[in-house]
């Protein structure tokens, strides 16, 4: 993965994945000459798992995301998530674990939004992990919902409805402002970051 993105090879992909999509590009074998890039399409090719299969679309959708953000800025994140103890030369394998725990198709885009809000220095590493976190927790068909509720006034939260309530809460995306009468739920700070990188689009 970390080759993939420091690849110039990879540049430019991510337009003609938008135009034909990732089948077409599987497909018609434009993607053999990329580092990486050829051994995940060799493992979608073979006969595996179900799993296996949708894992490898997965690192396709977050490395074609990627491929338009300029190559040293690719490079240089690079180095600085294998320079983090969190990450310790292993920022590979930690995308991969990242990717295969998202639920959806539309999410690994949305995890490589948010690497790239880090590689252009708009979030800082503690962010990109709380980030990270709160993707995963926070169910894909809410998602579409954050953008509005981020921009609520107190007051409006009685329209939302408890399950939804509830799903921002669990993905660190809201708050309880601990009012004598029970509280609102509220935007966090994370939530507003969220919507401002681009999630909700």
């Amino acid at each position: 993965v970390i080759d993939a993105l420091r690849s110039e090879k990879v540049s430019g992909v991510g337009k003609e994945y938008m135009e034909l999509g990732i089948d077409s590009l599987l497909e018609s074998g434009a993607l053999r000459d990329i580092p990486f890039v050829n051994t995940v399409v060799g493992v979608f090719n073979v006969a595996g798992s179900f799993r296996d299969q949708l894992l490898a679309k997965k690192i396709l959708r977050f490395l074609f995301q990627l491929s338009e953000v300029p190559q040293d800025e690719r490079i240089a994140m690079t180095e600085r998530l294998n320079a983090d103890d969190k990450f310790a030369e292993r920022a590979g394998s930690v995308v991969i674990e990242i990717l295969d725990r998202m639920e959806s198709d539309i999410k690994p885009e949305l995890v490589a939004k948010i690497f790239e809000a880090y590689a252009r220095g708009v979030i800082s590493f503690g962010e990109l992990r709380r980030l990270l976190t709160a993707l995963e927790r926070v169910p894909s068909f809410d998602i579409c919902r954050l953008e509005e509720f981020s921009r609520s006034v107190e007051g409006n939260w009685m329209k939302y409805d408890e399950a939804l309530l509830l799903s921002f809460v669990n993905s660190g995306l809201a708050q309880n402002n601990g009012g004598l009468d029970g509280g609102v739920i509220t935007p966090t700070v994370l939530c507003k970051k969220f919507v401002e990188i681009g999630l909700c689009s």
